[in-house]
């Protein structure tokens, strides 16, 4: 049987009288209940075909409704957007080589201002960003100031 969801447990549960089956399942008291009665509460998990409960049933609903843990640079992002840049190693290098490719693009000079909003939409921190690219390497500003562009293994 698949873990009901958190929605139909508490559907459930918000009805008085099969909120006092449940706690008569609970307490392993006689349940006097319509087959419809039954039927509902086999259908949220509340209780097992042989009208007993299942004692892992909360601990397996708040699991299944539990946000996933981001892997890999995703864990960086929140809402789209990154706080700060990982101090140094290979997250930084990882995320600094996402946000390259994703963001800036590989076959022209770009200028500064459009480097700044392209990088804007991924954080409030622009010139360390910026700089971060730069210095590691992902990112070529040329000498006299007047543009960027994004290197690529063909450069």
């Amino acid at each position: 049987m698949t873990t009901p969801s958190w929605q139909k447990v508490f559907s459930t549960l918000a009805g008085g009288r099969s909120r006092e089956l449940y706690a008569r399942a609970v307490l392993g008291q006689p349940l006097e209940a319509t087959p419809k009665e039954l039927q509902r509460l086999r259908d949220a998990g509340l209780v097992l075909p042989d009208g007993t409960v299942d004692e892992n049933l909360f601990k397996a609903v708040l699991a299944a409704a539990a946000p996933k843990t981001p892997k890999g640079v995703d864990r960086f992002f929140h809402e789209g957007r990154i706080d700060g840049l990982p101090r140094a190693g290979q997250d930084r290098a990882d995320l600094l080589s996402h946000l390259a490719e994703r963001l800036l693009p590989a076959d022209r000079e770009i200028s500064e201002p459009e480097v700044n909003r392209l990088l804007a939409t991924v954080t409030r921190d622009v010139p360390t960003l910026r700089r971060a690219l730069v210095d590691d390497g992902l990112m070529e500003r040329y000498p006299d100031g007047t543009g960027y562009r994004r290197v690529t293994e063909a450069s």
